[in-house]
């Protein structure tokens, strides 16, 4: 069935398109893209993020120099320290110390603590102090709560001076 006017008696023709008409349709759909593409972006920044952040960073930078001039005083002292962790079932270990002074001396009275820190998560630490055992050794066992890569971070209280170190290690 055919439609025609009723005063002409033609058939109604089609104006042709004209040229570019597509061009906006261009640019919504180019914003389309990029709301979608910030939209994804936005969705794995949220959902990924672990919470982990640096506490109290404004005055941890101001004491920088005070951590450099440590630094250099705990290398003057030249105590080796060895560090060691041993896995021995899984989420669980082993840390032992071993200290001794410049000479090679055993140091016996040092205050040792040791963390173990998850680098990637918060909520997990673990802070130990490690009793002494004779012959310069220090050592505690300690359960975790993943497996994985931690921080061991050692810090030793001794009243010829002050020591600490950090480590990673694996966890099985």
């Amino acid at each position: 069935m055919t439609m025609t006017s009723p005063t002409t008696g033609l058939r109604p023709t089609r104006m042709p398109r004209q040229k570019g008409w597509y061009i906006p349709w261009i640019f919504v759909g180019l914003f389309l893209v990029v709301a979608a593409v910030n939209g994804v972006m936005i969705h794995f920044a949220v959902s990924t993020w672990t919470g982990l952040e640096t506490e109290n960073h404004f005055l941890k930078g101001i004491q920088y120099n005070r951590d450099l001039e440590g630094a250099r005083a705990q290398a003057e002292r030249g105590w080796q320290v060895q560090a060691d962790f041993t896995s021995t079932e899984p989420r669980k270990g082993l840390i032992s110390l071993t200290l001794r002074d410049k000479a090679g001396a055993l140091l016996e009275g040092a205050k040792v603590t040791a963390k173990l820190i998850r680098p990637t998560s918060v909520g997990h630490d673990v802070t130990l102090e490690l009793p002494y055992l004779g012959e310069g050794r220090y050592a505690a066992p300690v359960t975790v709560a993943l497996e994985g890569q931690w921080d061991l971070r050692v810090e030793i209280t001794h009243p010829t001076g002050d020591y600490q170190n950090q480590k990673r290690v694996w966890v099985q």
